[in-house]
């Protein structure tokens, strides 16, 4: 990582289909990155980096996105890449690659890094200074790391109490306690609600290591950082459009009371999602569960009691207190 590489190494030509298509991602992608919408500009500059990897402006606004969206070993993984290929600015690249390893308090790294581009002289005298003070600080936390015990995480006893903890933890860096997360996950006791919240720190946070989740009668083994929103999910997306066309217009209100169930109980199954294939029957039984909350008799289908309601019937009865 700390070898600058010979700037004329001849690579292989890529056909860009669409001439100046990368070029309209990588700025609207920027002008999102400006507008502090960094999932937006990220998604727009995926795809540029997918048609151009060596294109140095696309790779490095690409690793800034996902820095700022806390994604730092993405992030990093790209700063790899791009100093070991030579491409863009290097002290720059190089810069962003310490960011990231301090956020993820990798402070051998750091420590490693910054003494091999000093002694080699590969950095340049201006910039000498600031990466000599971000040397003294990562050395600094290894010192205070090593006199202190390994970090963990535990969730209190009760559930109001444990959904606090969780939700404060997306203002952390959960990268040193990760695997008391991921323990929490796996463990059968922990509320399915917690599961969910958990999990959707350890996403936002870009964690790649494997998480085994069971929920009910779904088991799987998961990467959180390649995980989506669960209200991104094209299932969620399908039946809200549904539950919108079945009953937005006749009467909104019932729609919006529907679409929230749907929202609760989809965080639930997180990161699953209803065994009953067809949307179509889950938004409509969905607008009956909201007509029944709005006091209403109803009836279910046959098709409806052997299906669908005996996964709502589960959710529903899910404590919350």
């Amino acid at each position: 990582m700390t070898k600058r590489p010979d700037k004329h190494i001849k690579r292989d030509q890529k056909v860009i289909p669409f001439p100046g298509l990368k070029d309209r991602l990588v700025e609207k992608g920027l002008a999102k990155l400006q507008s502090q919408l960094h999932k937006e500009a990220i998604e727009l500059l995926v795809e540029a980096y997918a048609l151009d990897g060596e294109d140095p402006v696309t790779g490095t606004s690409l690793a800034v996105a996902l820095y700022e969206d806390r994604q730092w070993e993405q992030s990093k993984t790209i700063c790899e890449r791009l100093l070991f290929e030579g491409l863009g600015d290097y002290e720059e690249m190089l810069e962003l690659y310490i960011l990231n390893l301090l956020q993820l308090k990798e402070h051998d790294q750091i420590i490693t890094t910054i003494e091999t581009v000093i002694d080699e002289q590969i950095i340049s005298a201006d910039k000498q200074a600031h990466f000599e003070h971000l040397l003294a600080m990562s050395k600094r936390h290894e010192q205070q790391d090593e006199g202190q015990p390994t970090q963990s995480f535990s969730l209190g006893e009760k559930l109001e109490q444990q959904m606090i903890q969780v939700a404060n933890l997306a203002k952390q860096n959960v990268h040193p306690f990760k695997q008391s997360l991921i323990d929490s996950i796996q463990d059968k006791n922990t509320h399915p609600f917690i599961k969910t919240m958990v999990l959707n720190v350890l996403r936002e946070q870009g964690v790649q290591d494997t998480v085994t989740i069971e929920k009910w009668t779904h088991r799987e083994v998961v990467n959180p950082a390649q995980l989506v929103d669960p209200f991104e999910s094209e299932k969620f997306r399908e039946v809200a459009e549904v539950i919108q066309k079945e009953g937005g217009q006749v009467d909104p209100t019932l729609s919006e009371l529907a679409i929230d169930l749907i929202r609760r109980h989809i965080f639930l199954l997180y990161p699953f999602s209803w065994d009953e294939i067809d949307v179509k029957v889950i938004g409509e039984a969905y607008l009956q569960l909201a007509k029944s909350y709005m006091g209403e008799a109803i009836e279910w289908s046959e098709k409806e009691k052997n299906g669908i309601v005996k996964e709502i019937e589960i959710l529903e009865n899910v404590s919350m207190i």
